[in-house]
């Protein structure tokens, strides 16, 4: 076999290799979604709610929901503010205003 030949080979394998990594990474990450057998799902009642890292407005923004977005509701702020949420659709984790949060 001739060296340009083999270079293809060895080009195509580690390409088909490196897509099955990046489809076993993301099917992985779809199938480890968090669940917990307590969760009490619910909705998002706003378009492009920011969802936070923490319960504060001054808190970064780690993703958005929608109305149409399924929410498992983890916990309550002490001050009753903001809802812990994991949301199932995106599969961002954070804190939403209480006012945006719906069985």
């Amino acid at each position: 076999m001739s060296s340009v030949i083999r270079a293809k080979s060895t080009r195509k394998r580690a390409a088909s290799v490196a897509g099955l990594l990046v489809a076993a990474t993301l099917g992985g990450a779809a199938l480890a979604a968090p669940a917990y057998a307590d969760d009490v799902y619910g909705h998002c009642t706003g378009e492009g709610v920011r969802i936070r890292a923490a319960a504060s407005t001054s808190s970064p923004v780690v993703g958005l929901c929608y109305s149409d977005h399924r929410l498992a509701h983890r916990d309550v702020s002490g001050d009753g503010q903001w809802d812990k949420v994991y949301d199932v659709t995106t599969g961002a984790g954070g804190w939403i205003s209480h006012r945006y949060w719906s069985w």
